[in-house]
């Protein structure tokens, strides 16, 4: 097994066709199996863009990403969904949650894609309650702030134990208490062994990270 669970060779993106918009120009990286990473840079230099091809949401006009020893961007769309399913959490600025299902609905729905676990009450209610939300396991998002959305999110993304946790700016939406009790569990998941690869614009996050890449013109910068 590997050391490096995340690794990327040449990643290359364009977006267009007769207007053609380079967002990523050759990076590879590799990424330690357990450790917290920052992807940090100027908006719109690539970092979303790069967080989004590890995950397998969008595909590399070429070069390749390798995820715990397997090339996700040569992948069929079926074996891609199952390795999503089983490998990766996501967790968004946005929060992505369904509006018309409760806190731990939203939840079972992610055990869905993944074969090893299935949809389970209990679990869901675990997963709120180490997030500290066992009391809205039956609130729909409409009733939760902004910083409990992102914890549901948060809960969400471990459903199927992936060992990989990718997060794109998750404390962007959220007041400053909510960040600090959202980084709180962020920062006690890791310790449990999960490898973090998040987007931040934070200075202080990224300072807590165990290694900083840094996106500049769709370029590692050094």
């Amino acid at each position: 097994m590997s050391d490096y669970v995340i690794q990327t060779e040449n990643l290359i993106k364009t977006y267009g066709t007769k207007v053609k918009t380079n967002a990523l120009k050759g990076v590879s990286l590799q990424i330690p199996r357990g450790s917290f990473s920052c992807i940090v840079g100027p908006s719109g230099h690539g970092k979303s863009t790069l967080l989004q091809l590890i995950g397998g949401l969008d595909k590399p006009t070429s070069g390749s990403v390798w995820i715990d020893g397997v090339d996700i961007s040569s992948l069929r769309d079926s074996k891609l969904s199952e390795i999503r399913g089983e490998k990766i959490g996501f967790v968004f600025q946005s929060f992505n949650l369904l509006e018309n299902l409760t806190a731990a609905e939203n939840i079972q729905t992610a055990m869905m894609f993944a074969k090893k676990i299935k949809p389970s009450t209990k679990r869901a209610n675990e997963l709120l309650d180490m997030v500290g939300l066992m009391d809205k396991v039956n609130a729909k998002p409409s009733e939760l702030s902004g910083g409990q959305l992102q914890r549901v999110a948060i809960a969400r993304a471990l459903a199927n134990d992936p060992p990989i946790l990718l997060m794109d700016e998750p404390t962007g939406n959220l007041d400053s208490k909510s960040e600090q009790d959202v980084l709180q569990y962020i920062y006690s998941i890791h310790k449990q062994g999960k490898t973090i690869v998040m987007v931040t614009h934070s200075s202080d996050i990224a300072s807590k990270a165990e290694a900083v890449i840094e996106i500049r013109d769709g370029q590692l910068h050094k």
